[in-house]
């Protein structure tokens, strides 16, 4: 009988271990599972925060897609070259931000027309034949037509004729 009951007291201390190790585990899963759970929940709720404003933004009209456009006279050139041998010859379409800026670019004409005359003259043919020279020449010019501009931006900039001879 005492070793019955030696066995028990021996017993008794590793079963509360067997019940505890569980329980702890299961604490451990339930509390990482919560804090997983509940910081997948604020990153999706703030994803969907995000794309919600994005959706509006997004037209239905392909019309929309593309704003206002002016066309300016084409310009022909001569490069900046050793020789003076080279020209360009461009035409050049300016996408605005908004129908208002039509009159503005059109009462500005002239300094448009300077403004870009003065930094195509300052150009090489071998700079304006690399795709790279292009794009540069297109971020100079929207940079410099934007400086003038008071009654908004002009977005984009494009190249409808583009020949160096």
């Amino acid at each position: 009988m005492a070793e019955e009951a030696a066995e028990e007291e021996g017993s008794g201390g590793g079963g509360i271990m067997k019940l505890v190790l569980p329980i702890v585990a299961l604490l451990i899963g339930v509390g990482g599972g919560y804090f997983l759970g509940s910081s997948m929940t604020e990153s999706s709720i703030n994803e969907a925060a995000q794309l919600e404003p994005q959706e509006e933004k997004v037209s239905k009209d392909p019309n929309a897609m593309v704003g206002e456009m002016f066309k300016l006279a084409p310009f022909v050139v001569n490069l900046n070259e050793p020789r003076g041998n080279r020209y360009l010859k461009t035409t050049i379409q300016l996408e605005m931000d908004s129908e208002a800026l039509l009159a503005e670019l059109e009462r500005r004409s002239a300094q448009l027309q300077d403004v870009i005359l003065s930094l195509l003259t300052s150009k090489s043919s071998k700079e304006l034949q690399a795709l790279e020279g292009k794009f540069r020449l297109r971020e100079e010019l929207l940079s410099r037509i934007n400086a003038l501009l008071v009654n908004g931006v002009v977005t984009r900039i494009y190249f409808t004729e583009f020949v160096i001879q």
